[in-house]
């Protein structure tokens, strides 16, 4: 009787698994498609805003007035906001449940010997969070830097088919290649965006390493963090030093000193 109870638990979780799976990224199709439509219609918005400057205040008051604006705003940008707070809600339900329910089973039928209590669940779903983020920022930046690489080498080689090897880090500024009609230049572009991204961790000098990094991401993001400053919104401050931890690598730190000899 255990056990088959235990295969009825692990049947439940698996069923809960795909019914919860299903309505997430039903939802989620949802949610993004509402999402497009709000920047569409802000754009739409900012249109008629710029050609009809002198009726503004009219055009305000009969905005306001309209209960099919205020159905739009609701629908269109109130929905998606709040739907994606429901969307990760629904995940860490999912998570939870489904892997408390597949243990329990698991644990009547012998395969285990034990269970967690369910609060262990969430910090069990904040480490998998934690450590899929971290695959996928280690992924964007294996991308980011194949692709500089690749800019570098088509950079390099216009120079050597030019009748002269461009010296790699060497007196980089101002110089371009032509790139689909436009010139561009690599180094200069690197440059500008590391000391971008030393700006926004506020560093106020260039001459940093990969332990100073760490230390200032782990402080500003701290200090931003969406989740700890509930009276105003720094989730694109916190996005802004997300990215410019990605973008300090210690590779990309060694390539910046290399172009300042």
């Amino acid at each position: 009787m255990k056990k088959l109870f235990g295969k009825f638990i692990i049947g439940l979780s698996k069923f809960l698994d795909k019914i919860l799976g299903a309505v997430v990224n039903g939802l989620s199709y949802i949610v993004n498609l509402l999402s497009s439509i709000s920047v569409f219609l802000v754009l739409i918005g900012i249109g008629f805003l710029t050609l009809g400057s002198f009726l503004l205040p009219l055009l305000l008051i009969f905005l306001l007035s309209s209960p099919f604006f205020w159905l739009i705003i609701f629908v269109f940008f109130i929905v998606p906001f709040l739907g994606k707070k429901f969307i990760s809600f629904l995940r860490y339900i999912n998570y939870s449940l489904c892997e408390y329910l597949n243990d329990y089973g698991n644990f009547l039928l012998g395969n285990n010997k034990g269970y967690s209590s369910f609060k262990e669940y969430k910090r069990k779903y904040e480490r998998a969070q934690e450590e899929q983020y971290e695959r996928e920022r280690e992924e964007r930046q294996r991308r980011e830097q194949e692709e500089w690489e690749r800019r570098f080498k088509a950079f390099n080689e216009y120079f050597s088919n030019q009748g002269g090897y461009y010296g790699g880090y060497q007196g980089y500024q101002g110089y371009g290649y032509q790139n689909a009609g436009t010139t561009y230049d690599p180094y200069s572009d690197f440059k500008n965006k590391f000391e971008n991204a030393c700006r926004v961790l506020e560093f106020n000098t260039y001459d940093i390493d990969f332990y100073q990094v760490k230390l200032q991401y782990r402080k500003l993001a701290k200090k931003y963090h969406p989740d700890l400053n509930r009276d105003r919104d720094t989730t694109e401050k916190f996005q802004e030093i997300n990215s410019a931890f990605e973008f300090l690598t210690e590779e990309n730190i060694k390539r910046y000193n290399q172009m300042k000899r």
